[in-house]
């Protein structure tokens, strides 16, 4: 499509972020929008692979600037005893690496690209509240801080407004399903070995992880399992008696851990089903977690929105149409999203296997080599930005 073709981001989170720079660097200008009147770097750790860590480096991110830690491998370990059942090389096959570190650094490395580049308006504290068709555009129709209305018209209207999307919702989409775990995140604030990389503890119906960030100088500490009807389980803080009661019978190093890290914050896990083409209204493309949100047992959830937002801008850029730019865009992207999601489901199932099929499945897991379990995650650590 041509350059001269208006592109709105609702969104400015991790995944309008990425979009909006992907177009920007591909030569259009980018009117970018976000609801809340002030962006904070927020979050707590997250894990970028390398198939994520290519597209980066082709909006020119500096990978330095992120405080991030280099893993070779993901450790697997029992839950109780916290002997290893296998070590999974995280490595691409060409030697990309595979980082961990605090989501607000990554958030903060994209906003200051952001705020660098002369092609991307960004507007704070406009609420989107719906879009229509106007002719050969569309409209989206927003709400500012102080109750005016506004409305902007372009020819491609990027959803990245995330899980609880409002454009989904002004098309009737429907809401996101819970999906019956939590994620209880903390930081232990104390500097941790580099070396240890990505560590994860596999019990019944639940599971833990842990790895460094900021440049090792702390450790990020996730325990997902199912949600009961305790106060400990709805979104925001968590105790961490409760927690260490939980998984009172637990390796003791994951409780030294848990009694070592600071407040605990309760976040509910939801997923979308993915299928939210809009195809009435070409132009408007779905990415990041407005379009498919995920579990986190693949540890993808970031890196498919930023694999989003990239894609997004190849499609249109070689584009003839609105209707053509999301056909290119849903060929490239849909089979790779439904092949993440299975593994996302795969490793749910597995990683909380009751006694005895956990004894199977450490047994097999550990006859295995480590190039035979690298082989297994070629095809998602491999891929190459179109």
């Amino acid at each position: 499509m041509e350059r001269s073709t208006a592109i709105l981001v609702v969104g400015a989170g991790i995944a309008g972020l990425s979009a909006a720079l992907a177009f920007a660097r591909a030569g259009f200008a980018v009117d970018l929008v976000e609801r809340s009147s002030r962006l904070e770097a927020v979050g707590a750790g997250l894990q970028l692979s390398p198939n994520v860590l290519r597209v980066l480096a082709g909006l020119g991110l500096d990978l330095g600037r992120l405080n991030a830690v280099a893993a070779r491998t993901v450790t697997l370990r029992s839950s109780s005893s916290g002997r290893v059942i296998a070590t999974v090389p995280v490595v691409s096959s060409d030697g990309t690496a595979y980082l961990s570190l605090h989501r607000a650094d990554l958030q903060r490395a994209l906003l200051d690209a952001v705020a660098a580049e002369p092609r991307i308006a960004l507007t704070l504290g406009s609420r989107c509240t719906g879009v229509t068709r106007d002719g050969t555009d569309l409209a989206v129709a927003f709400q500012n801080a102080d109750g005016s209305l506004n409305s902007r018209r372009a020819g491609v209207v990027i959803a990245a407004d995330g899980v609880g999307s409002a454009l989904a919702a002004s098309l009737g989409f429907p809401s996101a399903v819970a999906s019956g775990d939590v994620a209880w995140r903390m930081t232990v604030d104390r500097p941790c070995s580099p070396q240890a990389g990505i560590e994860a503890w596999l019990g019944p119906k639940r599971h833990a992880v842990a790895y460094p960030i900021q440049s090792g100088q702390t450790t990020n500490l996730v325990l997902i399992g199912p949600r009961g009807d305790a106060a400990d389980d709805l979104p925001g803080s968590a105790t961490k008696a409760a927690l260490l009661q939980r998984f009172r019978r637990w390796d003791r190093r994951l409780l030294g851990l848990i009694d070592a890290a600071g407040p605990a914050m309760a976040w509910p896990l939801s997923t979308i089903e993915p299928d939210r083409s809009a195809r009435h209204l070409p132009g408007l493309m779905f990415i990041g977690d407005a379009a498919h949100a995920m579990l986190p047992y693949a540890a993808q959830g970031a890196a498919m929105a930023i694999e989003d937002g990239w894609t997004a801008a190849w499609a249109v850029g070689g584009a003839t149409s609105p209707r053509d730019a999301a056909e290119r865009y849903h060929a490239v992207r849909d089979n790779r999203l439904r092949r993440v999601r299975k593994r996302v489901a795969f490793h749910r199932r597995v990683y909380h296997l009751p006694a005895p099929l956990a004894l199977a499945r450490d047994t097999v897991l550990g006859f295995r080599s480590g190039e035979s379990l690298a082989r297994d995650l070629g095809w998602l650590y491999d891929w190459t930005p179109p």
